[in-house]
């Protein structure tokens, strides 16, 4: 195509926006419309005649499938490409039979960006005869700044949709995961967050600890729903006889056990992981009055498209395991 190009980028997340203009800098004839949520996209479709919209799944306000569902908004023939750290077969599935023509996980790289906008017939033109490494991944961690937990819960994220598809490849069920949440909470925000998780009256608390590279944490684990059961035979778990608590303790495992391996890959830290135990409601009480000091939290939760069953995961890391984090995200830099 002789003309220039319209592109949208369609990301909650700033270090994506970031990223992308960076790329695009280094062509001649890009005109870049943002967004940060899917209605923001929509107007912005309905205004404009874009090429291309680079589209995220999971955001706020409307998320990623229902663009797909209302579009189109005019008669331009927009190219879709999917950027989306839900990797999970079904989810693939359902944006190519909305009308996606690709699907890129993240983190992807700039060659992957170069060759797909090739294959929809779109031919970047560079400023200048300086290429860069074609294997940089974007985001690019030098544009994230100081916010170290802003800049890991971008790779929060790409664990939480590896380990959604893990889970999701296992009980042949779409699972839905709004974006993870970390941050440093002092004990009187942790006790409270943790008794919101504990005290629905369906739900069963679980707790596990993991070590790895410096890193020490305990996961806090609750699942509610009426389909536990089944959601366990899915997932090949016995449920014949009284073993109703070692189906939920086995769950809960490959809740935990499923995020920290796309995290260590991530990291390159190895993690050990303990057996986990159904925790009673004065081992919460007294676990909560115990912490007297800040602490690297990662909140995330799944839940089954169609099953009644959900969970929320509250991974708790200790003052030191905060400090090899903190040194993983400068490596980075």
């Amino acid at each position: 195509m002789s003309h220039d190009k319209t592109i949208l980028i369609c990301d909650d997340s700033r270090l994506v926006h970031r990223a992308m203009q960076k790329f695009f800098s280094e062509f001649t004839g890009i005109t870049l419309y943002f967004a940060e949520n899917g209605t923001q996209a929509l107007e912005c479709l309905a205004m404009h005649d874009v090429d291309v919209m680079f589209l995220d799944l999971t955001m706020p306000v409307l998320d990623g499938f229902g663009v797909l569902q209302q579009l189109p908004v005019s008669t331009y023939p927009t190219k879709i490409i999917v950027l989306s750290a839900d990797v999970q077969q079904r989810a693939v599935e359902r944006c190519v039979d909305a009308g996606a023509n690709y699907f890129l996980a993240k983190p992807f790289s700039r060659s992957q960006i170069y060759s797909t906008l090739k294959k929809l017939g779109f031919s970047l033109i560079r400023k200048s005869r300086d290429i860069p490494p074609e294997n940089n991944f974007i985001p690019s961690q030098a544009l994230y700044g100081n916010d170290y937990l802003y800049q890991f819960q971008e790779i929060a994220n790409i664990a939480l949709g590896r380990g959604s598809a893990i889970i999701s490849d296992h009980c042949r069920e779409f699972i839905t995961m709004p974006l993870p949440n970390v941050a440093m909470l002092g004990c009187g925000e942790l006790d409270m967050m943790i008794s919101n998780l504990t005290h629905r009256p369906d739900s069963t608390a679980i707790a596990q600890r993991f070590v790895g590279g410096g890193i020490h944490g305990e996961a806090l684990v609750c699942l509610y729903g009426s389909d536990i059961g089944l959601f366990g035979e899915r997932l090949g778990f016995s449920t014949f006889g009284d073993k109703k608590s070692e189906v939920i303790i086995d769950i809960a495992n490959l809740m935990v056990s499923s995020f920290l391996v796309s995290l260590s890959e991530q990291m390159n830290i190895p993690f050990s992981i303990r057996q986990p135990i159904c925790l009673e409601e004065y081992m919460i009480r007294g676990g909560s009055e115990a912490m007297n000091c800040e602490l690297f939290t990662i909140e995330y939760s799944y839940q089954s498209e169609k099953m009644d069953m959900a969970c929320d995961v509250l991974l708790m890391m200790d003052h030191d395991s905060t400090q090899v984090i903190r040194r993983f995200m400068e490596t980075l830099q």
